[in-house]
């Protein structure tokens, strides 16, 4: 049988570079005031354009550290297992109480509802902000979402996708879909010259020179 898991987001320091508008733009959208609603914000675009990154960095900015207590970031593996990413949120929204809660009903061999209660149990009355990475179908969207509380907490859903219809799909608010664009030439160069070993971008800062 083919091995399956829902890994959890890698959270270490990510530097941006040339995408310092698009977090603005992003922090802005997830911290509207004038939704109290459950909001999902769609970021989508080609591969390789950095969706994971720029989403994970929002994520780990001082202010929604501050304005989210209940968090969680998720990368969608495939193929999809519903259970395992709803185990993987549950264990960071309640990390503390994970291991010791008896009543959680997220320990191996619990039934699938009882799993579904404890999540919602997690965040019901909640404020929470969650990050699903790399959604490839409104499939797997429509079976998370009816695992997540809807109540007027304020809460706030991140999806990253390449799919502009799964992006339209998550979001029913038009500005809430953010389209990523490519990097410019003197951002995506300089992105380049970061991930190349030291020896050889000498060598080609010198063809610039």
């Amino acid at each position: 049988l083919a091995h399956t898991e829902t890994a959890i987001a890698d959270f270490k320091e990510y530097e941006q570079v040339g995408r310092e508008k698009e977090k603005s733009d992003i922090i802005k959208l997830i911290s509207n005031e004038d939704s109290q609603q459950l909001d999902v914000i769609s970021v989508w675009g080609m591969g390789g354009l950095g969706k994971t990154t720029l989403v994970r960095d929002v994520y780990q900015s001082q202010h929604l550290s501050v304005k989210f207590r209940y968090r969680a970031c998720v990368t969608i593996m495939h193929p999809f297992n519903c259970d395992e990413l709803i185990k993987s949120l549950a264990r960071q929204l309640d990390a503390e109480d994970y291991e010791n809660k008896e009543e959680a009903g997220l320990a191996g061999g619990r039934t699938k509802p009882r799993l579904q209660r404890s999540l919602t149990d997690i965040l019901e009355g909640k404020k929470y902000l969650i990050v699903l990475d790399d959604l490839s179908s409104t499939t797997e969207w429509d079976s998370i979402i009816q695992h997540l509380p809807a109540r007027e907490t304020s809460s706030r859903i991140i999806v990253t996708t390449r799919s502009e219809n799964i992006a339209r799909h998550c979001s029913k608010k038009q500005e809430n879909i953010y389209k990523l664009q490519i990097l410019g030439y003197e951002d995506g160069l300089n992105l380049f010259m970061e991930k190349v070993p030291a020896t050889l971008s000498s060598c080609i800062n010198a063809l610039f020179v």
